[in-house]
């Protein structure tokens, strides 16, 4: 019925988005004027600009993210009576970056897309993160996941989580994989995603039975095209969206961390063959380096 309504013109889709949602509880916390300029920054960020200075549009998680960093400094300025970014200095961030490591650099990486974005539209004068030292994220060693936890979701008897879980686990997949998957990707028991031929595993072609049966049963008529589908996605064409994928894989898991196990699995099996991992899961010969470093890894031998 909503494809009908949309080809003839007569459907408006007016659901928020998730993401401006978020944003809008998140922003709605600070004073009118820096909420006015969290907006802005909002906007822009995620449209673009076609004026000068013209700006790219910035993807969903990248305006998550620095929205999140930022967002702890923000509400403490707001709390000690500043109610624009305009009055913040320096001094000011430097008193708010945490001391060392990835929550500095988070939290400065945050700060500096805001000031950085709100300087080049004249909402404010300076930008008190300019020269402010915030270092590099770090590349923390994988780490394999908790098996109790990853045992219950491949177990559970939620069919689509257990089969989003079963492809990450077993395959290796990232969230915008499994996200996209369509049902003829499936044939003969191989995967087909991006340009990699898989053999599906047996534990994996179970769930994704359990899964279809599921689907056929819950949304017989849905013209989807996507493996996954959810109630408010089976009446269109659109994905189900990262955020089901991600608590798919339950409160203790991250997909993330799914896939490190399994690419960690197969280093540790393979003797960190890079090729081996470049081949099976798509990384790049650094990604590849990372997880080979791991071999022998005197905190993961004690582990198995």
């Amino acid at each position: 019925m909503t494809r009908v309504l949309t080809d003839a013109g007569m459907f408006v889709d007016d659901r928020v988005p998730a993401l401006e949602a978020w944003a809008t509880e998140q922003i709605s916390r600070l004073p009118d004027p820096m909420a006015a300029e969290l907006t802005l920054w909002f906007e822009v960020m995620k449209h673009g600009s076609s004026t000068p200075p013209r700006r790219r549009p910035r993807g969903e998680t990248t305006i998550q993210l620095h929205l999140r960093w930022a967002i702890p400094p923000l509400l403490r300025w707001a709390a000690a009576g500043h109610d624009s970014l305009r009055e913040i200095t320096r001094d000011d961030v430097v008193r708010a970056l945490p001391p060392s490591g990835n929550p500095r650099s988070q939290t400065g990486q945050g700060l500096k897309s805001i000031f950085r974005l709100l300087k080049a539209q004249k909402m404010v004068f300076t930008d008190p993160t300019a020269r402010v030292a915030t270092g590099r994220h770090e590349n923390r060693q994988p780490l394999p996941v908790d098996l109790t936890a990853l045992r219950q979701v491949l177990n559970s008897s939620n069919p689509a989580h257990a089969a989003v879980a079963a492809l990450i686990a077993f395959h290796g997949l990232r969230t915008t994989q499994v996200q996209l998957l369509r049902l003829t990707d499936i044939r003969d028991r191989i995967l087909h995603v991006d340009d990699r031929v898989i053999p599906l595993a047996e534990p994996v072609q179970k769930a994704l039975a359990a899964w279809l049966d599921y689907r056929r049963s819950r949304w017989p008529r849905t013209n989807n095209a996507y493996l996954f589908v959810t109630t408010r996605t089976a009446s269109s064409g659109m994905p189900a969206s990262r955020r089901w994928i991600w608590d798919a894989t339950g409160p203790g898991l991250s997909a993330t961390s799914i896939r490190q196990d399994r690419i960690l699995d197969e280093a540790q099996a393979t003797s960190g063959d890079v090729r081996r991992l470049a081949d099976l899961f798509g990384l790049s010969i650094a990604a590849g380096n990372r997880y080979a470093a791991t071999v022998e890894h005197p905190d993961l031998t004690a582990l198995t």
